[in-house]
């Protein structure tokens, strides 16, 4: 989850940094993280179901509200492929009230902006406005996620922007390779497309679909509004009240696949030609999710291998052998479909070197356990990044909500628990992380010729 989040606020702040001291203890193998601790999470829960988890932010002059609705993607189906993206898409378009203001214009009314995304797990409505408005900014929020009909007459652009979204996935060479990647790990679930659907999802989906949709599966019980910002908790929570109270509850919905299983795959090399100078390189392994207890492994195998230019994969790839533009390795933290994934741009001809190389350093942390010093400082990164990363409003609701998500009723208390668990990380374990993990992979190279063997 820290790698994944990349959703962060450009609010500019003011006031005390977050201090950060990390320390590391090479004598035994184990390596322990220590940071000051961070403003308490506190939470309620409204008599219709949602669920509050609210931090103060004393020294922000902003405040971020995140709404995030228990709709994993598990929800779609290959025939409504898209149709989690296309709804929230549509929450934006209201239609207009007796004064001819939509919430979003009236959000607008205060400088807050607005923004919609789709996870695995979830998807996310967030408001991010200056302080002093937060209780003006709850009123539209509750009629984006539950008001009044849609406004129709955006429906058709919604889908042409979605079609176009999905065709530019084959115009960027990574992107592409993320596509074939899930496609094959994934297939026939609800994990082998892209957020936005398929271009045969979107073709099927009309106006009655996205409305049964919308019906069955946004209310305030599957619900979880995170609340960063300079307010205390009771006037938080008496003005979530206020504004979100009155919301009815539903039934509590099942995903159509939640009992869908994961089909059993063999490692695979895919090569596709494209028109460049340049190759992309991906692999792509399914990883556990934050709920699992081997989650905080995998984080830390992920930094020791991508974290940044200390990351062995840079340091070989790029700082001593030159064979790279860039190389990175990223999380993707889902209770649903996670995934761990590197990926890594060149040029064309050196492609066949890049894949060697990397293959080469994974079968190395398979055999053998990344030093002390390795593991300490990928265990660094990852608290530096994360304690960094909590003076931004909207970062911390996009973590509160989505561990609550995860853990109902003891999401904060995971998410402490997880970081604890990252500082308790040793060597041992990260080696036998990398060999449960990494192993079946399927690897794409889009432009390029393929290496010999493959």
């Amino acid at each position: 989850m820290l790698t994944a989040l990349w959703r962060t606020s450009r609010t500019t702040w003011r006031g005390a940094l977050v201090c950060v001291a990390v320390v590391c203890a090479a004598t035994s193998g184990a390596v322990q993280a220590d940071a000051q601790v961070l403003p308490s999470v506190e939470r309620a829960q409204l008599p219709n179901g949602i669920a509050l988890v609210f931090r103060s932010n004393p020294a922000a002059e902003s405040v971020a509200i995140s709404a995030f609705v228990n709709i994993p993607a598990s929800c779609e189906t290959q025939q409504t492929a898209g149709i989690r993206s296309l709804t929230q898409a549509m929450l934006l378009h209201r239609r207009a009230g007796p004064d001819h203001t939509g919430p979003v214009e009236e959000l607008s009314q205060y400088g807050a902006v607005v923004g919609q995304s789709v996870h695995p797990d979830c998807t996310q409505v967030s408001v991010v406005a200056l302080a002093e408005y937060a209780d003006e900014c709850l009123r539209p929020l509750r009629e984006i996620l539950f008001g009044s009909e849609f406004d129709w007459t955006h429906f058709r652009a919604e889908r042409v922007a979605h079609a176009k979204e999905i065709e530019r996935l084959e115009e960027n060479g990574l992107a592409y390779a993320a596509y074939l990647a899930y496609a094959y790990m994934f297939a026939g679930t609800s994990c082998a497309w892209p957020a936005a659907g398929t271009r045969l999802g979107i073709q099927r989906t009309r106006q009655a679909e996205v409305t049964r949709f919308y019906k069955r599966y946004y209310r305030p019980n599957r619900t979880v509004l995170a609340i960063s910002g300079p307010m205390e908790f009771a006037e938080c929570r008496a003005a979530v009240e206020h504004a979100f109270g009155a919301v009815l509850p539903g039934p509590d919905e099942q995903a159509s696949g939640d009992d869908e299983r994961l089909p059993d795959r063999e490692p695979l090399y895919i090569h596709r030609p494209w028109p460049s100078e340049n190759a992309a390189i991906l692999m792509l392994t399914r990883a556990p999710g934050p709920s699992d207890p081997r989650y905080p492994a995998i984080e830390v195998l992920t930094a020791v291998l991508g974290g940044g230019q200390g990351g062995v994969l840079w340091q070989t790839l790029r700082a001593e052998k030159a064979l790279v533009y860039a190389v990175d390795a990223v999380v993707s933290a889902s209770d649903v479909c996670g995934t761990l994934q590197i990926a890594a741009t060149c040029d064309a001809a050196r492609a066949g070197d890049v894949y060697v190389a990397i293959r080469d350093e994974i079968a190395s942390l398979q055999k053998s356990p990344p030093s002390s010093k390795q593991v300490g400082r990928a265990i660094s990164y990852l608290a530096g990044r994360y304690f960094l990363n909590q003076q931004r409003n909207l970062h911390a609701t996009g973590l509160m909500g989505r561990f609550e998500l995860l853990a109902p009723g003891g999401g904060p208390e995971l998410l402490e628990a997880t970081f604890d668990r990252i500082g308790q990380v040793t060597p041992e374990q990260v080696q036998k992380a990398a060999q449960e993990c990494l192993t079946p992979a399927v690897w794409v190279q889009v432009g390029g010729l393929p290496p010999t063997g493959q």
